[in-house]
């Protein structure tokens, strides 16, 4: 049969699982891909240290780019991370005309239609699927059986460090110093676990998924972003016992306009809605389409295993469409204007903690009324705490009434607010 050569950028977790199936499974993988991948060659940091994988004959280089240049190397795995040397690597590699596999989300959120443009430039393909969602296809799907359809929105739980935390944050007494503490402990967090729990990670990847799913560019500097740090245990715990689940939830969604908003925030997901119960390092993605109506992807996103997974499901891809003619058309992106506060409309939840002030209770209901947000529910908890659900309004709205209760002698703190969405 025939061979294709591969060649790796990087032998972390991924990479190693990725090499391991290249090595052990070559004959699998030939079958399904019509040629053989076979691993030619391994760039590492320090080419001295011990590893847990015999790598046989295959030879391992401290510079990239010899990699990149090896003749014999017709498709580039990316497995690196960050974006720096990686995007310079990629960019190498699609001008040499070589296909590149890569899981790097910070990469492609940032510069995937320009990288795109240069590999059908030099008739190359550019494979990302391991970017979103380790091995849920989420990719695949929206490149390929959903181009018919107009898609309004996006729902996703597309972080499973956030989601492992706040799945151990409902547990009595938990923080999220304490749940943080335990993933790190589980290897769900790394030690600085600043991109995942400022919003980083799901930012970058809604905005891939939006690029794909509505067609439209959005730095991730623009996404309206809220992290996880500022949580309480207490509001996770509370919502909880109010058939809620917290999740760092990331929302896209296009007006018939055309103007879009995306989002990632902590939100209170209410028990009718698909998301409700997918806990720990589960990843889930909910399309809303004219005509496929709703489609969930659910499944694990994280950890090498399930990352290599759609890292080898690019190879087989690339080893079959290798004597392509030309690049897969790229989908059609253009900027977007964001809509504005005043039309992103959300539900919410505040807890405050109470003055003494007589028909201090009532006092804020009625502000919150009069500021245009419907109260669905108020809930009395113990140490003159209230909690409030707040109706569906505009982002604008709920700020603005936010600032007032702020204001209130009613009112000694507000001590949690939080997005909510219900089925």
């Amino acid at each position: 049969m025939e061979s294709v050569g591969v060649g790796m950028l990087g032998l972390g977790t991924v990479g190693t699982a990725v090499a391991r199936r290249l090595i052990g499974e070559w004959e699998l993988l030939g079958k399904r891909a019509g040629a053989t991948p076979v691993l030619r060659c391994v760039a590492v940091r320090d080419t001295s240290r011990p590893r847990d994988i015999d790598l046989k004959n295959v030879r391992i280089a401290a510079n990239p780019e010899a990699v990149i240049a090896d003749p014999a190397v017709a498709i580039v795995i990316e497995v690196m991370g960050g974006t720096d040397p990686a995007t310079a690597l990629i960019e190498s590699s699609l001008r040499s005309g070589k296909t590149v596999v890569t899981a790097n989300k910070a990469v492609i959120a940032a510069s995937g239609p320009r990288l795109t443009a240069l590999a059908a430039e030099h008739r190359a393909h550019l494979y990302y699927e391991a970017s979103v969602g380790a091995g849920l296809p989420i990719i695949a799907l929206l490149r390929g059986s959903l181009l018919g359809d107009r898609i309004a929105a996006l729902d996703c739980v597309i972080n499973g460090t956030t989601n492992v935390i706040l799945t151990r944050m409902r547990e009595p007494g938990a923080t999220f110093a304490s749940a943080l503490a335990d993933a790190q402990r589980r290897g769900f967090a790394e030690a600085d676990p600043s991109l995942d729990v400022d919003g980083w990670d799901a930012v970058q990847k809604l905005v891939i998924l939006a690029r794909l799913a509505l067609g439209v560019s959005v730095a991730p500097e623009s996404v309206d972003r809220v992290g996880i740090r500022e949580v309480s245990g207490t509001d996770v715990a509370a919502l909880a016992q109010l058939g809620y689940r917290v999740r760092l939830l990331a929302h896209a969604e296009q007006a018939s306009a055309g103007a879009v908003h995306l989002r990632v925030r902590p939100t209170a997901v209410g028990a009718g809605q698909l998301l409700h119960d997918v806990d720990d390092a589960d990843n889930a993605v909910i399309i809303s389409s004219d005509l496929a109506r709703t489609v969930m992807l659910r499944g694990l996103g994280a950890g090498g295993a399930s990352t290599a997974s759609a890292v080898l499901s690019d190879v087989v891809t690339a080893v079959r469409e290798r004597d392509a003619a030309a690049q897969r058309v790229a989908l059609a992106t253009a900027e977007a204007s964001p809509l504005s506060d005043e039309d992103v409309e959300i539900a919410g939840y505040v807890r405050v903690r109470l003055s003494r002030e007589a028909d201090a209770r009532s006092l804020v209901l009625q502000a919150l009324e009069d500021r245009g947000l419907a109260v669905d529910a108020a809930v009395d908890l113990a140490g003159s705490e209230l909690i409030v659900l707040t109706g569906t309004a505009p982002r604008a709205v709920h700020d603005r009434a936010l600032e007032t209760l702020d204001t209130l002698t009613s009112v000694d703190q507000i001590l949690g607010a939080l997005d909510r969405v219900e089925a």
